[in-house]
């Protein structure tokens, strides 16, 4: 995800560029204009997110298929121009995945934060969580293709890590065979209790579903 404009002639996918980087994802506000070994033009609009970004009224704003192919450039991948429409799709379809995957932990906060924000991300492909590791040497799913952690702003009152692991997985129940786990860092207390309560919460709700009842959602 994007969110600002950078300047007009900055060279995002040169090393050494003194342009600026935003805190929010560590990462540099790619141009609108084309690169200089781009073959066709590429689309400049950007699709409004439905993902709510803390301290704004607004959403987060996805990259547009030219800013995409600065971002690709940057990081030494190949980049077939023809196909930024599609890879952008793809992007914008697993990131809203992924905030309904962290939607899923905050339900058990909804009375105390009924609209949580996401404050900021982090790329750390690079780097294996312990989930990982575990899916590594247990699962037909092998090692993620990439990782993200997520900082959710629960209303003011605290902030939440979620870490965030996206795999390739023929098995998955979508089109892009991607499945994506994510689940709250083990950064506190809290943490540890929302992870063993949710299961719980799941039954509950399951159960609420198929035959009514009283309401269960979390204090």
């Amino acid at each position: 995800m994007a969110d600002s404009e950078p300047p007009s002639g900055c060279p995002m996918h040169k090393s050494g560029s003194a342009c600026p980087v935003d805190p929010r994802n560590m990462m540099p506000v790619f141009p609108q204009t084309p690169a200089q070994s781009q073959a066709m033009d590429l689309p400049k609009e950007r699709e409004v997110s439905s993902i709510p970004k803390t301290d704004t009224s607004g959403n987060w704003v996805y990259p547009s298929p030219q800013q995409f192919y600065h971002a690709m450039l940057r990081k030494n991948k190949e980049v077939d121009a023809g196909a930024m429409d599609a890879v952008v799709n793809v992007h914008n379809v697993t990131n809203e995945a992924t905030w309904a995957a962290v939607l899923e932990w905050e339900h058990l906060h909804t009375k105390s934060c009924p609209t949580p924000t996401l404050l900021r991300f982090l790329g750390r492909s690079s780097d294996l969580s312990w989930g990982a590791w575990w899916s590594s040497h247990l699962s037909y799913r092998g090692v993620p293709f990439d990782r993200h952690d997520w900082f959710v702003d629960r209303c003011g009152q605290k902030t939440v890590r979620y870490v965030i692991d996206y795999y390739d997985d023929r098995k998955a129940a979508n089109d892009l065979e991607i499945s994506i786990e994510a689940r709250p860092a083990l950064d506190n207390v809290g943490a540890l209790i929302d992870r063993l309560r949710r299961p719980v919460w799941q039954v509950r709700r399951m159960w609420q579903s198929m035959f009514g009842g009283a309401n269960f959602s979390s204090k």
